[in-house]
């Protein structure tokens, strides 16, 4: 998964990601602690608000992926 790519996730439709991790630390400590209940053998995606009714989302790299 590459910044660019549209998801479809069953909580939020259809997002892009703006982000990509490695590791799922990085990624909460940068903000995106929100699920988006996305399921994939390789990826979680999760989202962070930065606005009224906006958010961003990043693709993060599952262990052993």
């Amino acid at each position: 998964m590459k910044k660019g790519d549209y998801v479809n996730t069953p909580r939020f439709c259809k997002v892009m990601i703006t982000e990509v991790y490695e590791s799922s630390e990085k990624a909460c400590s940068d903000g995106f602690t929100e699920p988006t209940h996305y399921t994939d053998e390789l990826w979680h995606v999760r989202g962070k608000s930065i606005g009224l009714n906006r958010m961003i989302f990043a693709a993060i790299k599952k262990k052993g992926g």
